[in-house]
């Protein structure tokens, strides 16, 4: 079983993908026996949260034993609290935060506090990437930021996303070990045997499987975890055990 916690779908602005739609991700899913996929729409980082949270919702619930819909709001268009609890009713299994791209706000800020806040009272977890894929002409968010935010609300689980290697391995590492209520996905993860070094470093049971499709080929990050240097036990946390406790599936 695998289940990809780290999964869109949608028009990226930035350059031509080559697969975009629901159909794609799925057929994708097929070819790298991924089971299930967390997934958000594309078009929620930049801005029109409305529209993308219906078009996951809607893919979601056509192949409900395949997609789960993760939400993405800013504070622009009502986003907020009462949203976020509106939308975890309807299904939404985890939101997102994408401070970094066209949505106008930090970690700081008091959306964000309300957002970590209501997502913990709902029980879903808080996906914050420091970055939206493997790519280094993005903007980093510092890890330290999530601390922070973890560190204000430690009811609420969070998932880091974006960590790479060296030094934001290593920081990724100590946030992890002194925050119980933050893991970690493995969709940017590039550094030799990364996925073993992590479940060592902090346990098996906070890193979770990711992919980025279809902002990245899935199959790279499913390569990564099969031939990771761990036991059939933590290759089960990881590659869908964790998923399901955390998204409670």
């Amino acid at each position: 079983m695998r289940i990809d916690v780290n999964a869109f779908f949608g028009h990226w602005p930035y350059w031509p993908l080559p697969a975009t739609g629901g159909d794609d991700l799925l057929r994708l899913m097929d070819c790298c026996l991924i089971d299930r996929a967390a997934v958000t729409s594309l078009r929620g980082l930049f801005g029109d949260w409305p529209t993308a949270n219906g078009e996951a919702l809607a893919l979601a619930r056509a192949h409900p034993d395949r997609l789960v819909p993760v939400a993405c709001l800013s504070p622009m268009n009502g986003g907020g609290g009462k949203m976020l609890r509106r939308l975890v009713e309807e299904g939404f299994k985890a939101c997102r935060l994408y401070p970094l791209l066209l949505q106008g706000y930090s970690l700081r800020s008091p959306f964000a506090d309300e957002l970590a806040a209501t997502a913990g009272e709902c029980g879903i977890p808080v996906i914050v990437p420091t970055r939206p894929m493997m790519n280094f002409r993005f903007p980093v968010l510092p890890i330290g930021d999530v601390a922070d935010l973890a560190d204000r609300h430690p009811g609420t689980a969070f998932i880091l996303s974006g960590p790479n290697y060296l030094s934001e391995f290593r920081t990724a590492v100590e946030v992890i070990a002194s925050h119980v209520n933050i893991s970690i996905e493995t969709s940017c993860m590039q550094g030799f045997q990364a996925i073993a070094r992590m479940a060592e470093a902090v346990g098996a049971e906070r890193v979770l499987f990711g992919t980025g499709s279809l902002l990245q080929y899935p199959a790279c990050g499913r390569a990564k975890l099969d031939h990771a240097d761990i036991t059939p036990g933590q290759r089960a946390l990881i590659g869908a055990q964790n998923a399901e406790r955390v998204l409670r599936l």
